[in-house]
């Protein structure tokens, strides 16, 4: 049974906007949201069986969504007999209806969406979640007003992120570490939670998951079959398929094109993987278009091509597919390349082998998570990363210019990525 999906209501209040420099906003709040967390207590884990009726909340993006999908697991087995919501932002509503284990899906709108929202998106959450009636909550955020919602809707378990203070509205707090991957994180909250000792995982605990509903299965294998990607029907594959995603770094509120490797050398790569046998399919969202055109126009100045590429085993789907397609197509693929975006994460949760590029980001907080060694994944990912510039550099999120100067991922060349993507068919 697919989870029931509650729209959220529009807010009729005012908009709210502050004069405050963001620094001393930021300090401001941290002050303040440190003494409150010394006003209201802590308590121990609740009793399971006490437990009816749990939601937990990740307003935001579509990679972290998934990335919470392994402590959902982790809560439906401590929980198995609660009512488990999963509340969301409206932008990452797709990711939230491919988790598994999840019996309802609660759309917040913009609260809790970076640079869409605000003190007057509470009171409007607030309500949803007091209707909800729930035992327990589970906020997997690092907001002050995301965690204050719980506990003025009457939650009287609340299990979140502490980063800095502002966690001080849960009766359990997990402090953040700046070098904790989120996927752990999450899980480090929903153990804590549910009172779980540090026992060994079962296999939907120690991996990402999403799953495609049958109607986006169905139109990827249309567009696949369409494509001429499999040379008949039961037919073993002659030639490996690469799905190829150059754009994505783009959230509500959060673009930074520094995650974004240059498109030509995307073309690059694409040419020599087409030299040796490979067949390649380019993907990407409708925000996409541009990096997409860029990297066409790098493998066909002319800019003559059609999607489908005639003779040169390249077909260009971007455009063509929502989140659960573009995951069907790419669990079809024999190996994916992309940037450090939601369709890594979605090869990972598919079983795809992958190549992670990074630049500004740290695969270690951010990279691909599952087992066989955590952070990375263990086999059949390769992470392609400038080390110590990703690793010791800060950036700030926002429009595509709010990181000048942050190029650590030109530091990636060519022939190291093509090497990784050939090194996976040798696995």
């Amino acid at each position: 049974m697919s989870p029931r999906h509650v729209p959220a209501p529009r807010s009729r209040l005012p908009s709210m906007t502050g004069t405050i420099p963001t620094h001393w906003r930021t300090r401001v709040i941290t002050l303040l949201a440190r003494t409150l967390g010394q006003a209201i207590p802590t308590r121990s884990a609740p009793d399971p069986a006490t437990i009816r009726r749990l939601i937990v909340i990740k307003p935001a993006s579509l990679g972290d969504v998934i990335l919470a999908s392994p402590a959902v697991a982790t809560l439906r087995r401590a929980f198995p007999n609660a009512y488990l919501t999963l509340a969301t932002g409206q932008w990452s509503l797709p990711a939230a209806r491919g988790i598994p284990g999840v019996d309802d899906i609660q759309d917040l709108g913009t609260f809790g969406t970076p640079g869409r929202f605000g003190v007057r998106d509470l009171p409007l959450a607030v309500a949803r979640l007091r209707a909800g009636r729930h035992d327990l909550a589970i906020v997997l955020d690092r907001s002050p007003l995301v965690a204050t919602a719980p506990l003025l809707a009457g939650i009287p378990h609340r299990a979140g992120i502490d980063s800095a203070g502002r966690g001080f509205a849960h009766t359990i707090r997990i402090p953040w570490t700046r070098r904790t991957h989120e996927a752990d994180l999450y899980q480090s909250v929903a153990h804590a939670a549910a009172s779980l000792s540090a026992e060994a995982p079962t296999a939907s605990e120690a991996q990402l998951a999403f799953r495609p509903t049958p109607d986006a299965t169905a139109i990827a294998d249309r567009l696949w079959g369409d494509a001429g990607l499999d040379d008949r029907a039961g037919a073993t594959r002659t030639a490996p398929v690469v799905v190829v995603h150059p754009g994505g770094a783009s959230n509500p509120g959060m673009t930074l094109a520094a995650k974004r490797w240059p498109a030509d050398r995307f073309a690059t790569v694409i040419r020599t993987l087409i030299a040796r046998g490979v067949r390649v399919v380019l993907v990407g969202h409708t925000s996409d278009a541009q990096i997409i055109a860029d990297v066409r126009r790098a493998l066909d100045p002319s800019g003559a091509s059609p999607p489908i590429f005639p003779g040169t085993g390249i077909v260009d789907l971007s455009g063509d597919a929502d989140l659960a397609t573009l995951a069907a197509l790419i669990g079809r693929a024999d190996a994916y390349l992309g940037n450090d975006s939601v369709p890594l994460h979605l090869a990972v949760a598919m079983g795809t082998p992958a190549v992670a590029i990074y630049g500004p980001t740290d695969p270690r907080v951010y990279g691909p998570w599952g087992p066989e060694g955590g952070t990375y994944a263990g086999k059949g990912i390769a992470i392609v990363d400038p080390g110590a510039c990703s690793q010791g550099r800060a950036f700030r999120p926002g429009p595509l210019d709010a990181c000048p100067g942050c190029r650590c991922i030109d530091r990636v060349d060519t022939s190291t990525v093509t090497n990784a993507v050939l090194n996976l068919f040798e696995r």
